[in-house]
């Protein structure tokens, strides 16, 4: 295993930012939680390395705040990434911090022609078979403490190659004469737009009527403050198929969406049938308008 930095406290990671700031670049990768485990999305670590060391930051310790992560994110060295989108967006809405500076690998890739994943653009442009770790690491609780060693060195790994693949990837893309064209795409690979509602992500929202979507959201909601409460993917609650097929059933009585709600886990069943009740009532009223 990599020998690394684990960092609990602001200030010897707002230290290390006075480090890295005067560097050209350091590479970057986050693990996160993403409604697998714990309801909804959250950092679990942060792995950086900058050529000589490796770090892991803590994003879950008591003493790590938005203090030290804002100072980290806005350094005016490069952050050399891997597909940073969803990483980027998960630090803003958790954080409300937007990165500066970003170097996504996969801009690079992509203008080559390459959609594949870390692990295949390693080998393909290293020669280095990391042997698809990536699939097991997504199954991981990365909300549990301590971590596992395995799962450290897993994280260890997503950052060390970054260096030596941007020098691949660039050497390739000036050789097919496409460096103006990632330039290009890399000025706005920092961009977030705020995200739609999650009601508003369920497959075929758009199909439905207009008193049908007013129904879906109001429901959908509830059962989010339900998995919330009890700090349970929302999937465990109630199926978005299960949300989408209610809000196509109504108007219902209150009788026949208890009845409904029978499928949903026994634990969770009177919270939500209470939460999903209320909602309807609101949902009338809006419709209704």
């Amino acid at each position: 295993m990599r020998e690394f930095e684990y960092i609990t406290e602001d200030d010897r990671l707002l230290w290390l930012c006075d480090e890295f700031k005067v560097l050209p670049a350091v590479a970057i990768d986050f693990e996160e939680e993403c409604n697998l485990h714990a309801y909804g999305e959250h950092i679990s670590i942060i792995q950086i390395y900058d050529r000589k060391r490796f770090y892991i930051v803590d994003v879950l310790s008591n003493g790590i705040t938005d203090k030290s992560l804002e100072k980290l994110f806005s350094l005016p060295c490069e952050k050399i990434w891997f597909e940073c989108h969803s990483d980027l967006a998960i630090l803003y809405k958790k954080h409300n911090i937007k990165a500066t500076c970003v170097y996504d690998l996969r801009v690079l890739a992509k203008a080559l022609g390459d959609i594949h994943g870390l692990d295949e653009v390693i080998r393909v442009n290293l020669g280095i078979d990391r042997g698809g770790s990536k699939k097991k690491s997504q199954t991981e609780n990365w909300m549990k403490r301590p971590l596992k060693e395995e799962m450290l060195s897993y994280a260890l790994e997503d950052v060390a190659y970054l260096f030596d693949l941007k020098d691949a990837l660039l050497e390739k893309v000036r050789e097919r004469k496409l460096l103006k064209q990632v330039e290009s795409a890399m000025r706005h690979v920092a961009d977030i737009k705020p995200s739609k509602p999650g009601w508003m992500k369920i497959c075929n929202v758009s199909m439905l009527t207009a008193k049908e979507r007013v129904y879906l959201k109001h429901v959908f909601n509830a059962r989010e403050r339900i998995a919330e409460r009890f700090n349970t993917p929302a999937v465990n609650v109630l199926e978005k198929k299960e949300v989408l097929h209610l809000a196509k059933l109504m108007p219902l009585g209150c009788d026949e969406i208890t009845a409904f709600l029978e499928r949903a886990p026994k634990r969770y069943r009177k919270f939500l049938t209470d939460a999903v009740l209320k909602a309807v009532e609101n949902a009338k009223k809006e419709v209704g308008k």
